[in-house]
């Protein structure tokens, strides 16, 4: 039975202006790979002020139907550290090598238990959220719909938890999921600012991706300078981009001295880290504005909340009585605010409303002349 929600709406139904938004000062995330072999940093003195985000590196998946974890206890260390400053610390699934192991794992048959198994250790260990990295031997299908079917997993067990990728810009289909995962952060580490800028990023975009879900990779760890680190951090923020990873946390070669540079870049307030495009994405209601624009159009922003980002919707207007008179939206699409432009109807009473294959959420409201 589909159920069906009346929810609150702001309306505004004269031009407005508003001022610009302000100059973004700081990286919407700032992701550091914790890996299980490195330990040089404790979870109590590791440079927090350097991140967002903590990756616990890896989870693996073999062949032979087992996945092995991250020792609990020492994750269950990371994520009281980290939530004592506001971090958010995610359980890394993969890694280079482990391929084959997704090949398996992420087919019909098993895509369901591992998505459990993974689920179930975010839970027992108090991750907030999941890092995929499947780096070679790609099935393209089974790719798209393990994303896919996480995601849809997440919605229903607890939409607050993060998805994230680490993505690789030489094959294409890292970056056609999207629409599932709060960010899209590449690993070419060795990329300089002007490479993202102006190839990197733009072929995620070609893709589909929007570029506030965009990550650049820092080789912090791999003879990256501090000066190419930093020109990259004021590059992302100055051109509108989503944030960096860090490869890999540790107190060899070049790691602590890049990561000492970063702080400035990072936001000091808890509260503002971002997980993906909008944090609207946390809100638990569908909502909209509207204002009318001049030249014959109305201009309709809603909100689509966590609990169906990377899900089949259809937003639309209609008449009293039921009838269709404008498409918002139809197909995948993801949470936080969107805006559709559409030519000005008669005055009168409206409904807009949202639906899935088990939900419809609408509400009346009136387009003035």
């Amino acid at each position: 039975m589909k159920k069906f929600l009346l929810v609150a709406v702001s309306l505004f139904l004269c031009t407005s202006t508003s001022n610009a938004a302000a100059a973004k000062k700081y990286l919407g995330w700032s992701m550091g790979y914790y890996c299980t072999w490195d330990h040089s940093y404790t979870p109590e003195n590791l440079p927090w002020d350097a991140f967002t985000h903590v990756a616990h590196f890896q989870a693996w998946p073999y062949t032979n139907g087992t996945v092995s974890f991250p020792d609990a206890g020492f994750g269950k260390r990371l994520v009281t550290e980290g939530h004592k400053r506001g971090k958010k610390v995610m359980l890394c699934v993969g890694g280079a090598g482990v391929g084959d192991g997704f090949k398996y794992w992420c087919s019909n048959t098993n895509r369901g238990k591992f998505i459990s198994m993974i689920l179930d250790n975010v839970k027992s260990v108090g991750y907030d959220g999941i890092d995929t990295d499947w780096e070679e031997n790609f099935d393209n299908t089974l790719y798209v719909a393990w994303h896919k079917d996480l995601r849809d997993s997440i919605n229903k067990v607890n939409p607050k938890l993060a998805l994230t990728v680490a993505a690789e810009d030489w094959f294409d289909i890292t970056g056609k999921v999207s629409m599932y995962v709060d960010q899209v952060n590449d690993m070419n580490y060795s990329g300089s600012a002007t490479q993202y800028k102006n190839t990197i990023f733009p072929k995620f975009v070609s893709l589909g991706c929007p570029k506030e879900k965009l990550g650049a990779g820092m080789g912090i760890s791999m003879g990256n300078s501090v000066a190419m680190d930093t020109a990259l951090a004021s590059m992302v923020i100055s051109n509108g981009f989503g944030g960096i990873i860090q490869w890999a946390i540790t107190t060899k070669d070049n790691g602590t001295p890049n990561m000492t540079a970063l702080p400035k870049y990072v936001d000091p307030n808890p509260t503002n880290i971002l997980f993906a495009k909008n944090q609207a994405q946390n809100e638990s209601t569908f909502s909209f504005s509207i204002k009318s624009p001049n030249g014959g159009f109305q201009e309709i922003t809603y909100k689509v909340p966590a609990a169906y980002r990377g899900s089949n919707l259809d937003i639309g207007v209609y008449d009293v009585k039921g009838a269709l008179v404008n498409t918002l939206s139809r197909g995948i699409t993801d949470a936080g605010s969107h805006t559709a432009l559409l030519n000005r109807v008669a005055a009168g009473s409206y409904v807009i409303k949202m639906s899935t294959n088990n939900t419809t959420v609408a509400s009346k409201t009136f387009f003035a002349k």
